[in-house]
């Protein structure tokens, strides 16, 4: 449910499952790697004593024009 949540509401993460449909990932593959990604995210932010920073967790790409 997290990943759910945070793949609605949360630009960096729905930027993330973009990414992985876009390279042809299916919905649910999509999911379970941002219920992947996130503990490991979670892990990183209480190890070095950091507030969560969605930036780091998928830098969006800007578009080059």
């Amino acid at each position: 449910m997290p990943a759910l949540s945070a793949k609605s509401h949360d630009p960096h993460v729905k930027a993330y499952f973009q990414h992985l449909l876009d390279n042809g990932k299916k919905p649910l593959q999509a999911v379970c790697a941002v219920m992947r990604k996130l503990p490991h995210a979670i892990h990183g932010m209480l190890k070095h004593d950091r507030p969560f920073d969605n930036t780091r967790f998928y830098a969006i790409p800007v578009a080059a024009g």
